[in-house]
């Protein structure tokens, strides 16, 4: 019997010190909910990525539908390209409002530049947040170009 416990007590030391495959044991409880928590967060990321861009493509939308309203009596004698404020305004509204989208709508330079400014948001499913977005557009209306902007031929 002494022998028994005398055994039962080595194999027990050894046991309780003995430290090998301990942190195989906890990679694998903790991975696999790490991996799920960094799975859930990337889709609510790229759910507000989406709403950005959706935003983005609104905003461009309505400033190429405010260049629709040409100003005809500026434009024919050749004076150049301009917008008619009032109009070009009413157009990229018009746009927004029917893509079901909230936002507003600058023109300037004397009708050349129409800015729109398109706010997009997203809820979270896995994160309890909703995520905002503020994004502008802006066109600028060109006239007897012949070259870029820049310079570049």
């Amino acid at each position: 019997m002494n022998q028994l416990r005398g055994h039962v007590g080595e194999r027990w030391r050894q046991l309780s010190f003995d430290d090998r495959g301990g942190v195989s044991i906890f990679v694998a409880v903790i991975t696999g909910p790490l991996i799920l928590l960094a799975g859930l967060l990337t889709v609510d990321a790229f759910g507000a990525l989406r709403a950005r861009e959706n935003a983005d493509a609104l905003a461009v939308e309505a400033a190429r539908a405010a260049q629709q309203a040409v100003d005809l009596d500026y434009l024919i004698p050749s004076r150049g390209v301009r917008v008619e404020p009032g109009a070009a305004a009413t157009a990229a509204r018009t746009y927004l409002s029917r893509a079901g989208a909230r936002g507003s709508v600058r023109v300037a330079d004397g009708g050349r530049t129409i800015t729109v400014t398109v706010t997009g948001s997203y809820r979270g499913v896995f994160w309890p947040h909703t995520f905002t977005h503020d994004v502008s557009s802006t066109a600028t209306l060109l006239y007897g170009t012949t070259r870029p902007e820049d310079g570049e031929n």
